[in-house]
């Protein structure tokens, strides 16, 4: 794999200087790049990172007795589709002699701090990591030839920057006239919040994503940072309202947030999660997995504060708002980049970034459907489930669903997992299926596939559709559109009060009005 997958076609593992963590000899004369596999390799050597896991460091760009260095995943854990070290090997740091560890199929950590990744990417990983040391070396060879070559890119999928200028707590005047003054560009926004209710405590942004400003909205005590915050949002507003507004997971978080806590509508947007899903769908889309892969930024989710309660708190938390909106942006202009070398890509990010409003529309004020067409349809999946379960009944028989059920209540058997589980494994011996997570008997939906592949037993199947068509009508059950005409309906007259319905018809209406603001 390392070398056919990861080295290959510019390299091979013969060229490479390969060594145990535990070899203290001096790297080779002229070495240009050092990868460090594994989290006792970066900690051994990288002084620097002892505080944090291999999944927060890994892929960024660190400094080796002055020579480039990059954490990334052992070959073997790249490989394993289980920890087996963990449970095999009495020389692992992690070893444990008793089988029935759980083995998680993602490392451990804070979920919101930084962004898990599954074991069965792996792989992708480190062949991610090994494209950036290819191009270290390749810049390396070309600044022998030409020593004006310094500022050359690392990559086409991995950029370099001008630093970044970051201006924390700006004065209001400042903050109005960045927020006014540019109309027709992106703005790079990002917004941190409490989890408590979401009440907004600072944001930043960029036009240019070089100078980023980073503005409270509360301060440390939780009052108004500034005298004018009202003209602060108002600004904001209108800078929505006249720009593409990019965010990081905006369509599920930033964009909702702002338009029901604080009714500003969101209208032309891009947002860097739903593009990174495009361009790889099955791998992993936090903002530090997409910083990892496009660009050699080092990882800083940890420079967050873990509270809001002291001036240095507020301040730390400030400057971490604006390191996202900066490594956003070189995010966005490395996915335009990699978007232009693939035909028909742009065309499907662009797509994806259409749905955004409607979506967010649909989940503040409801969907509209044919409430008729719905309860119809209901009916119709309501028969095939009797329908579904009489034939069932039938190819099992009046004696094998009285052993079954034993005298209890009646219930259609394919609801009941219990009846499912006493047919299966009881009555007619089937192997029994264990629930990966929980190490319990079970009879899911992949358990009854498994069933269906080495049996020809047509209960299996009839099974599945009646599940596939309980699951179809529960889904129809949706939200209410809120007509425009209860816009003054049901509205909280306490101060601070937010009324759902309200809110969502007033973000429907903005949207008309937006040239009134």
């Amino acid at each position: 794999m390392l070398d056919d997958y990861c080295l290959r076609p510019e390299f091979n593992s013969m060229q490479c200087d390969i060594r145990l963590v535990e070899e203290t000899d001096a790297l080779l004369p002229g070495t240009k790049c050092v990868l460090l596999l594994g989290e006792a390799a970066a900690h051994k050597f990288l002084s620097e990172t002892r505080s944090s896991t291999l999944s927060m460091i890994r892929g960024g760009l660190y400094n080796y007795n002055g020579i480039p260095a990059i954490c990334s995943f052992l070959p073997q854990d790249s490989v394993d589709i289980k920890n087996y070290e963990k449970t095999h090997n009495s020389q692992s740091a992690d070893y444990s002699p008793d089988d029935s560890v759980s083995d998680s199929d993602e490392d451990e950590g804070d979920v919101k701090a930084f962004g898990k990744t599954k074991r069965a990417n792996y792989c992708f990983w480190l062949r991610a990591d090994i494209r950036k040391c290819k191009s270290i070396l390749r810049i390396s060879q070309n600044s022998l030839d030409r020593r004006d070559s310094s500022n050359q890119k690392m990559d086409s999928n991995a950029t370099t920057h001008v630093g970044p200028i970051y201006v924390v707590y700006p004065g209001h005047e400042e903050v109005i006239k960045a927020l006014t003054g540019i109309k027709g560009q992106h703005i790079y926004f990002d917004i941190e919040t409490d989890r408590e209710q979401q009440n907004l405590q600072c944001f930043a942004f960029s036009f240019d994503g070089i100078t980023i400003y980073s503005v409270p909205i509360l301060d440390y005590t939780y009052r108004p940072a500034y005298k004018d915050v009202a003209k602060i949002m108002r600004a904001l507003a209108i800078a929505i309202r006249d720009n593409i507004v990019v965010a990081h997971n905006g369509a599920a978080f930033d964009f909702y947030v702002l338009a029901y806590k604080y009714r500003i509508p969101i209208d032309k947007t891009y947002d860097t999660m739903i593009a990174m899903h495009r361009c790889f769908p099955d791998i992993e889309k936090s903002l530090g997995h997409c910083v990892s892969y496009w660009t050699t930024e080092k990882f800083h989710k940890d420079e967050d504060s873990s509270g809001y309660h002291t001036e240095n708190q507020m301040r730390d938390r400030l400057k971490y708002c604006a390191k996202d909106v900066h490594t956003m942006f070189l995010v966005k202009q490395a996915i335009d980049a990699y978007a232009r070398t693939i035909p028909g890509l742009q065309r499907s990010i662009d797509d994806a970034m259409s749905c955004i409003k409607p979506y967010l529309i649909s989940t503040l004020q409801g969907i509209r459907i044919d409430e008729t067409e719905v309860n119809k349809k209901c009916l119709e999946n309501d028969r095939l489930m009797l329908q579904y379960n009489r034939f069932i009944e039938l190819l099992i028989g009046p004696l094998g669903m009285n052993r079954i059920r034993e005298g209890k209540k009646m219930s259609m058997l394919p609801g009941s997992p219990k009846q499912c589980m006493k047919y299966f494994y009881d009555l007619l011996g089937y192997p029994e299926k264990k629930n990966p997570s929980t190490g319990e008997r079970s009879l899911g939906k992949n358990q009854l596939y498994q069933l269906a592949l080495t049996y020809d037993n047509p209960v299996i199947m009839l099974i599945c559709l009646y599940r596939a068509t309980q699951k179809e009508t529960s889904r129809l059950r949706f939200t209410p559109w809120v007509p425009r005409n209860e816009i003054h309906k049901n509205t909280d007259s306490k101060a601070g009060a937010m009324d759902t319905e309200n809110i969502s018809v007033q973000y429907s209406i903005s949207l008309e009005q937006q040239t009134k603001i």
